[in-house]
């Protein structure tokens, strides 16, 4: 996410405000469970159904628009060349009470992804497209724009994943249409969710180091994942593997991890060298990203484990460097401060407030450009937006 922010219209689809999304950090003012602002239309004859006959009539409503969806999901991929999209299957009643359980306080109608799809854009200028075709096309029908995931000032969902969520009312019922990002997706894949639901029900968000997931595994446990990280990576050779093969990048991270709790140090040392090499050519990434030293911490275990003294204290003074240049950076930030505060002692206590205004007006002029840049993409990749209005 770090990496996509780079992205020169990523300010200005993060000064977007979504409809009807207060998002889900309640100590920023977000929406937790039950206070979801929209849900499936509660109808009379709900009064004298149980959860479950509500949940079944939500599915066959689902059923009966899930042909609607499609139609629009056909036709927004055919406009911008989308060419992952996935439709259906309708959630079944069993499923839905389970997270209405879970998220709703047992509350079937606020679960809204009965009827539901998923869009892959390559980047945010598609994603932002996107919104102004769906906003132009079926605009009176959208109940609900999810973006708040996106936001850089908000937490991404268990695990790190974020997306947008677009909700429209389709035959009195809400469906969902879930829009990915590629550089996203290409890690979480269709088999992400069943991650996702992984770290719900593990809470990995509080695990400081990754490879804590595997504490309490016995060895042959272990050794059963070791194996089946070997046949995850056969097809890509650690020899053969490039800076921007992201996917086995992080499998073969995962495996490292496996060997260095299994005790095979010298395999975990190999691994590591190679990702460490990999992220240093990455020009997103770099010797000096945080990723690089992480993986280097990893190398200086390995090394250590195998009585590779001086290597190991090699790297550990990398390491060390690194972060006596991140503290001089930061001690250097708070100097210019109180230097700023020495030379300028009076124009904080009359003017207390122009520190706000200054960051205000940085924000406003970034987002200005960040709009100006969207709008020269627009004209040149989403011409076809002008006749859309």
């Amino acid at each position: 996410f770090r990496r996509m922010r780079l992205d020169p219209v990523y300010p200005y689809l993060d000064s977007m405000t979504g409809l009807n999304d207060p998002g889900d950090d309640v100590a920023l003012g977000g929406n937790a469970g039950a206070d979801k602002p929209i849900s499936q239309v509660v109808r009379e004859e709900y009064d004298g159904m149980s959860q479950a006959q509500i949940a079944g009539d939500l599915v066959r409503r689902a059923e009966a628009a899930l042909p609607s969806l499609v139609e629009i999901c056909k036709a927004l991929a055919g406009s911008l060349g989308m060419e992952e999209v996935g439709v259906g299957p309708v959630k079944d009643a069993g499923a839905a009470l389970r997270k209405a359980e879970r998220k709703y306080e047992g509350d079937p109608t606020k679960v809204t992804d009965y009827c539901r799809s998923l869009l892959v854009v390559k980047d945010f200028p598609t994603l932002l497209a996107l919104l102004e075709l769906a906003r132009d096309s079926f605009g009176p029908l959208i109940r609900r724009v999810k973006l708040s995931t996106l936001k850089s000032d908000r937490t991404p969902k268990p695990g790190g994943y974020r997306d947008c969520i677009i909700n429209l009312e389709l035959k009195e019922h809400i469906c969902e249409i879930q829009i990915h990002m590629w550089p996203m997706w290409v890690i979480c894949g269709v088999d992400g969710f069943r991650h996702y639901r992984h770290c719900l029900e593990y809470s990995t968000d509080t695990f400081g180091d990754p490879f804590e997931a595997l504490a309490g595994l016995d060895r042959k446990t272990i050794a059963e994942l070791i194996v089946m990280a070997e046949e995850a990576v056969a097809d890509m050779p650690l020899e053969t593997l490039e800076w921007y093969h992201e996917k086995f990048i992080l499998d073969y991270f995962a495996e490292a991890g496996l060997f260095l709790h299994h005790g095979l140090h010298e395999w975990a040392e190999t691994t590591l060298r190679v990702l460490i090499k990999l992220r240093c050519q990455s020009p997103d990434i770099g010797p000096d990203h945080h990723e690089t030293m992480t993986l280097y911490g990893y190398l200086e275990r390995a090394l250590r484990a195998q009585r590779k003294g001086d290597e190991a204290q090699a790297v550990a003074q990398k390491i060390s460097r690194h972060r006596e240049i991140k503290a001089a950076e930061k001690d250097e930030a708070e100097k210019s401060l109180w230097e700023t505060w020495l030379v300028e002692p009076f124009e904080g206590l009359v003017d207390p407030n122009r520190k706000e205004r200054e960051e205000e007006e940085r924000t406003r002029k970034e987002v200005r450009a960040s709009k100006k840049a969207w709008r020269k993409i627009r004209d040149e990749r989403f011409k076809f937006l002008d006749g859309a209005e």
